[in-house]
């Protein structure tokens, strides 16, 4: 048997069903003010009948928690994860866990950077390359702004020698 809710109605669900978790967000396992709580609930197509998955009320969450899994759902929809046979949620998220609790892969007790998190070398700033420019009183040849924008030997000797840092 399926209730269907009206909107006025929903306050009152969920002080009940917060009530009934003593106060606390079953994904959090702690208590929260009543204030941030949400009613979290089971999306259906319209071309979808109501059952125990689809439509229907789950429990109250933290309204962030809320967020965070309505967007891990809608990621594994567009995805086409949930379109597979054998794909199991409940599964999926305990061993995402379990992979998250691993941690990093270890070689003889070396770790791997990825080169997308490797280390850059700050970029020369434009604004004070001029600054330093603009001051220079010697007579040799100024050096060009480095098309890499890499900080080079000359430039860095010459930011040193006026004290200017070259990175602002």
């Amino acid at each position: 048997m399926y209730i269907e809710m009206k909107n006025k109605d929903i306050k009152n669900l969920r002080y009940k069903i917060w009530l009934l978790n003593n106060k606390k967000c079953p994904v959090l396992n702690k208590e929260i003010p009543f204030e941030k709580t949400v009613l979290d609930h089971n999306h259906k197509r319209i071309d979808e009948d109501y059952s125990e998955n689809k439509g229907t009320i789950r429990e109250v969450l933290e309204f962030r928690v809320n967020a965070v899994l309505g967007k891990l759902e809608n990621s594994i929809k567009r995805s086409g994860l949930d379109k597979d046979s054998d794909f199991n949620l409940p599964e999926f998220l305990r061993n995402a866990a379990d992979y998250f609790e691993r941690g990093a892969y270890k070689e003889n007790d070396k770790m791997f950077i990825h080169p997308k998190e490797v280390k850059k070398d700050p970029k020369v700033s434009k604004r004070q390359y001029n600054k330093l420019k603009k001051i220079y009183d010697k007579k040799a040849k100024f050096p060009e702004y480095p098309k890499s924008k890499k900080l080079t030997k000359k430039l860095k000797e010459l930011f040193e020698f006026y004290e200017i840092n070259p990175f602002n």
